[in-house]
């Protein structure tokens, strides 16, 4: 027999609290060891780096599948922190955007300490497009069993063969019960059973793994003990129930069988074109080419008055060149809609800076669009505009990236959503990875490595990483880390590696702001968010980062706030 594995976390799960030491390829590779046929973007809260799910499923010619395990209230608006567990599955593409939707709104209007979804984000899903069960012993059998049994009946009622009951084989005495419960109500009702692995690791040795990875943090969680949190082979799964010794065996059959139905949902495969939004959608590309000429030519006009035949000549040329690389490229959306946000900054008070960063300086019309004051062909050092764009790299598939350095970069959020409309632009998010030294650290907490060990190897393993940083690629490989580190303390490093690039924390992009032609909520997923350094206020970003975003055609911008008070007083200084 063969079961899929719909119900596992991966270390995206780690967002929102800390619980697994396994990364999407970890599961994609034991998928195709035992034979599965799908690979689950299940994290606690929210859907995961669904993208991510679905290039590394494609990778290993597996099916990937959008599955949440959110949490659920009775009424998102109520200050209810239950967090019943609930598992949320899209079926189809539609049920792609809609459950983004609903987790959007689960941050937006049901955010008390954790992002919630209620009966009104669940009733309002088609059952032909979302697949639900009800996730572990923390579903909604928190609110005792007498309420569960009437919130799974209203579930049933709406989701019909959409919804399961999920058993699991831990051997405690909470889940024996459970799955007591679940039978009465398979009995009474004819709900299908369906089985959920609930792996946080794969094999039952990374039990350690994961086990150092909470201790280092301080968390410890109660009652593990009977809890299975591998990902096993389906003979291991029934011996697992077996032992349990509530479930019949054919019980166990069917649950495990039911796994399969994630095999019969659609295969969603994402557009991974480049993604422009237009404010001009009334006109044709070769019109909006024109507008993004009209454009630039017009400030030119401005720009130039009062200068020389000799001055402008240069400029012309210049001129000519970018505006041809842009239009043969039909980029001129992203051009026109970067001019029409920075004029609406500045009238409402916005200020570009005279700092200038990035390649998009390079291009003499950025400037003459208002997305920098630096005229390449007046400052000593010669600028490339090739290094921002050309031709070939843009029908290679990159797109351009303007950065905007800005001295109220609020001013400039406000107008992206004026110019786009609403919730077509929004902060953008970064995944914090684990890199050697903070992998290195971790350990070190976690296995009780002595305080000064630690720090010294820490700073032998910081002289060893700028020196890789710092040296010629061709020679990079004779440097080794027996070089800086002492050979006795080797072993501990190699412990310590098992948890370099995992997923740790996330927090809002320090620029980066995606520019979308459809509403985020929908087609990517709003995510609340603390800011650094201010516990009582937090923002809303697009859940998805600037690789992913890339990698499927997105469009992003970047406004880097610059403290005008500080280059000032720094100019005045220099002039004395």
């Amino acid at each position: 027999m063969i079961y899929q594995n719909y119900h596992k976390h991966d270390d995206f799960s780690n967002l929102m609290l800390t619980d697994s030491v396994a990364t999407l390829e970890d599961y994609a590779r034991r998928a195709k060891e035992l034979g599965h046929s799908i690979l689950s973007s299940c994290a606690h809260g929210t859907q995961g780096n669904y993208r991510q799910c679905a290039l590394i499923a494609q990778k290993y010619d597996l099916k990937w599948r959008y599955v949440a395990e959110a949490y659920f209230v009775r009424n998102r608006r109520e200050k209810d922190s239950t967090n019943c567990h609930i598992i949320l599955a899209a079926k189809t593409e539609k049920g792609v955007y809609d459950l983004n939707f609903a987790l959007s709104e689960a941050n937006l209007s049901g955010y008390y300490y954790r992002p919630r979804v209620d009966m009104e984000l669940l009733l309002s899903f088609d059952p032909k497009d979302v697949f639900v069960t009800t996730a572990c012993i923390a579903g909604v059998y928190k609110y005792g069993l007498p309420e569960a049994e009437k919130l799974i009946q209203r579930l049933y009622r709406h989701f019909g063969t959409s919804f399961m009951l999920e058993v699991q084989y831990h051997d405690t005495e909470k889940q024996k019960k459970i799955n007591s419960f679940i039978l009465g109500l398979y009995r009474r009702y004819g709900i299908p059973l369906i089985f959920g692995a609930d792996s946080h690791f794969i094999l039952p040795q990374d039990a350690a793994l994961r086990d150092q990875r909470l201790e280092a943090n301080h968390i410890r969680y109660e009652d593990e003990d009977g809890w299975y949190l591998d990902y096993p082979d389906a003979e291991e799964a029934m011996r697992r129930f077996r032992r349990q010794g509530v479930l019949s065996e054919a019980q166990i059959t069917e649950a495990m069988e039911n796994t399969n139905v994630f095999l019969s949902f659609e295969d969603v495969t994402f557009d991974r074109s480049k993604k422009l939004p237009t404010i001009y959608p009334e006109l044709t590309q070769e019109e909006r080419n024109q507008k993004y000429l009209d454009t630039v030519y017009a400030e030119w006009a401005r720009y130039s008055q009062g200068m020389s035949e000799a001055e402008k000549e240069p400029r012309l040329e210049g001129i000519r060149y970018e505006t041809e690389v842009v239009t043969s490229t039909n980029m001129a959306d992203y051009f026109l809609l970067d001019y029409a946000i920075v004029s609406r900054a500045k009238a409402m008070g916005g200020v570009i800076t005279p700092t200038g960063r990035g390649s998009a300086v390079s291009y003499f019309t950025n400037m003459l669009l208002g997305f920098s004051s630096v005229d390449r062909f007046s400052i000593p050092v010669e600028m490339y505009p090739d290094r921002f764009i050309s031709t070939d790299r843009i029908l290679s598939g990159n797109l351009p990236d303007i950065d905007l350095n800005v001295a109220n970069e609020e001013v400039f959020q406000q107008a992206q959503a004026e110019v786009l409309g609403p919730w077509r632009s929004a902060p953008m998010v970064a995944f914090g990875t684990l890199k050697r030294l903070s992998a290195w650290k971790m350990y070190c907490r976690a296995a009780n490595v002595p305080f000064e060990l630690a720090n010294r190897v820490a700073d032998q393993l910081k002289a060893y990483e700028q020196a890789l940083r710092y040296t010629e690629e061709d020679v990079r490989d004779s440097i080794q880390i027996t070089d800086y580190v002492p050979k006795e303390y080797c072993d501990l490093i190699v412990r310590s590696e098992a948890y370099m690039g995992m997923v740790d924390s996330i927090a809002p992009h320090p620029c980066a702001h995606l520019l979308c032609r459809e509403d985020i909520r929908r087609e990517i997923g709003i995510i609340r968010l603390n800011v650094k350094g201010n516990k009582k206020k937090s923002l809303y970003a697009a859940f998805i980062d600037g690789a992913t975003a890339e990698a499927f055609g997105y469009l992003k911008n970047d406004l880097l706030h610059v403290d005008v008070v500080k280059i000032n007083r720094e100019a005045f200084a220099r002039a004395g």
